[in-house]
């Protein structure tokens, strides 16, 4: 399901493999689907826990994409900003 957000080859509907080639980031051209991390948000909810995680290119930096996380307390949704109390 990533793979296919990511634009990545994966399964099709059918459940056949397509062919798999390693990702390949299209800014500094490094390949390898280890080259892909992911690092959560400075921005944290009451148990400090990370809003968002940002996929992105080990060696350069560029975005693949941000992952959301949910995280609702007794009177709704809490962001802690760093500075901010």
């Amino acid at each position: 399901m990533i793979a296919a957000w990511l634009g990545l080859p994966g399964r099709s509907n059918r459940g056949e493999t397509d062919s798999m080639a390693d990702p390949k980031c299209p800014d500094c051209g490094e390949s390898g689907i280890e080259k892909i991390v992911s690092t959560p948000s400075k921005e944290q909810s009451r148990e400090r826990r990370p809003w968002f995680y940002v996929a992105h290119c080990d060696n350069c930096g560029h975005v693949y994409g941000i992952f959301t996380k949910h995280v609702f307390g007794k009177s709704g949704p809490q962001l802690i900003v760093e500075g901010r109390k």
